[in-house]
């Protein structure tokens, strides 16, 4: 999570790539930069992101990110996980269909 919001405070798309264990790919860069556009630079501070993995199972999660903006606001936003390749990653991205094949169950 910390490197997620690292990306979205430095509005960085290969840092979201990288979180969410995408391509760098037309497709994944028009997702990044959208994300960096509805959630980036706004100088986010984690005030909490617990990991849930009690209903997802082993290969997945999800994470309930609380944080604060440069302002003093409250963020909140809930994030999958994804465990693959002896790594978990944040779901962040669709891909197209027959890009790719999920090693999870």
């Amino acid at each position: 999570m910390e490197r997620y919001v690292e990306a979205l405070n430095a509005r960085d798309a290969e840092g979201l790539l990288a979180v969410g264990a995408a391509p760098d790919k037309p497709w994944a860069r028009k997702q990044a930069d959208a994300l960096i556009q509805s959630k980036g630079g706004k100088g986010l501070t984690i005030t909490n992101s617990p990991i849930r993995y009690d209903r997802m199972g082993d290969y997945m999660g999800e994470v309930n990110l609380t944080a604060t903006d440069r302002e003093g606001r409250s963020v909140r936003e809930t994030v999958d996980l994804l465990h693959e390749n002896s790594h978990w990653h944040l779901v962040l991205f669709e891909w197209p269909a027959g890009e790719k094949t999920s090693s999870a169950p």
